[in-house]
């Protein structure tokens, strides 16, 4: 019984050992991160970041004067002011329907990989425009003097602004750069005239753009009812924001997703209003993201969380071995057995950047467990045995690639894998003595010889 305590203690300090180590092994996921960070800031410096596109708005400015009588309180005389005051005056569109096709663009740095897209997109819609004697004023009987409107388009990161043609009533515009008028909210917008003869009536609007960004597509339903319609070939898409899709179809040949939005929905046309600075990233909005499958970082680390459970379950019938068929194995032994295991996370991260993680986990479990199969052969002193922990241990790998997919199952499917190896330890030993098993009994040596391993 004091040569099993030893024997554990000595087990549970290599286990310890192993379970440090395996925890260094994770930081390292954890530094590839944060060079995929650096090389996304790198491409989105040089590229252009993930886009928020809002509008299209109509901005009027205009003057107002008219005359003010001023009373001076201490001597009681009047005089009469000229004043002269600017405004302006945005109108938000009634509809505003947003079409357009997504292509993916992929950039890298080194080994790192960053999904940009292009969009080739046409947004249309119309504004409600207002009634001259409707405008915002100081005095009801004032005169107002209007002057050039800007055709307004928000784009959170003007960089990526390849081809931009914008039209109302079907002119087409002179596209500036900036939102006019020492704006702070990033875009591009075109002067129109001729909104004197609009007000009161129905302006419509066209704007076709290619724009490109990186991972997300953000879209600021400013409209009374906006709608937006977009495909792509890319099959993994992801759907954010604060409104999802009303209609959506995703395929091997890509997706196809459609929105539609009420503004008795949302608070985007007031906080648009409220907050007239930056306004594309704060005002609500939906999106869609070119996500990849399979995140050979995030699937690492999740491997990775899984190493202490492998080390002490192949630790654990290593022990169960030595106990039942009485070997003798030595605290080294177990020690390189769990290196090798670990080995494997290092090898899937390694393998995984360069192959993907399907094709990875495939050759690192292999040649993790070939490994530790033929280094068992001696060990367990017999070849069968050792094929049969073997195919075990291959099971077990293959146990883990399934769950790791299964990211919704995972809780449940890792608890039933403990659950059959657990019931499996206790139905193969229900009949062992473990008392005589335990009993101290004198070391006999043994000679071995070759053909005992045949």
């Amino acid at each position: 019984m004091k040569s099993f305590a030893s024997k554990m203690l000595t087990v549970c300090a290599v286990g310890l050992l192993l379970l440090v180590a395996g925890m260094l092994l994770r930081s390292v996921v954890n530094d590839r991160l944060q060079n995929l960070a650096q090389a996304r800031a790198s491409i989105t410096n040089s590229l252009a970041a993930e886009q928020t596109i809002a509008g299209v708005t109509l901005v009027i400015p205009y003057v107002e004067r008219y005359q003010e009588t001023i009373t001076d309180e201490r001597t009681k005389l009047t005089r009469v002011e000229s004043r002269r005051v600017e405004h302006q005056f945005e109108v938000l569109p009634a509809h505003a329907d947003l079409t357009g096709m997504l292509t993916t663009d992929p950039h890298r740095r080194g080994l790192f990989r960053v999904n940009g897209y292009i969009l080739n997109g046409r947004l249309s819609g119309d504004f409600a425009m207002p009634a001259a004697e409707l405008l915002p004023r100081n005095k009801a009987d004032s005169a107002l003097e209007l002057r050039p409107a800007r055709m307004v388009l928000g784009i959170s990161d003007p960089r990526g602004i390849r081809r931009l043609e914008m039209k109302l009533n079907d002119v087409v515009r002179n596209v500036e750069p900036g939102t006019g008028a020492g704006s702070a909210t990033p875009g591009a917008h075109a002067v129109v005239g001729g909104v004197l003869a609009s007000l009161g009536s129905t302006a419509r609007f066209d704007v076709d753009l290619e724009l490109v960004g990186t991972d997300s597509l953000n879209i600021v339903p400013l409209g009374r009812e906006s709608t937006a319609a977009l495909n792509s070939t890319w099959k993994h898409p992801s759907f954010g924001g604060r409104f999802l899709p009303t209609e959506s179809h995703v395929g091997n040949g890509g997706f196809d997703a459609k929105w539609r939005v009420s503004s008795l929905a949302t608070n985007a046309r007031t906080s648009w209003k409220a907050a007239p600075d930056g306004r594309p990233q704060s005002a609500e909005s939906f999106s869609v993201s070119l996500i990849e499958p399979v995140d050979i970082y995030v699937m690492s680390d999740r491997a990775g969380k899984y190493a202490s459970l492998f080390v002490g379950i192949t630790l654990g019938g290593f022990l169960l071995f030595e106990l039942l068929r009485s070997l003798r194995l030595h605290p080294l032994h177990y020690l390189l057995i769990g290196a090798a295991l670990l080995i494997f996370f290092l090898l899937l991260l390694a393998l995984s950047e360069q192959l993907g993680f399907g094709r990875a986990y495939a050759i690192a479990s292999s040649a993790c467990v070939l490994l530790i199969g033929i280094y068992s052969i001696n060990l367990l002193r017999s070849k069968w045995l050792a094929l049969g922990f073997t195919i075990g241990l291959g099971a077990l790998y293959g146990a883990l690639y399934v769950i790791l997919l299964s990211e919704q199952n995972a809780l449940l499917m890792g608890s039933l894998l403990i659950f059959a190896l657990l019931a499996a330890v206790m139905l193969g030993t229900r009949k062992v003595d473990w008392h005589a098993l335990l009993a101290e009994r004198p070391v006999t040596p043994r000679v071995i010889e070759e053909h005992q391993y045949e």
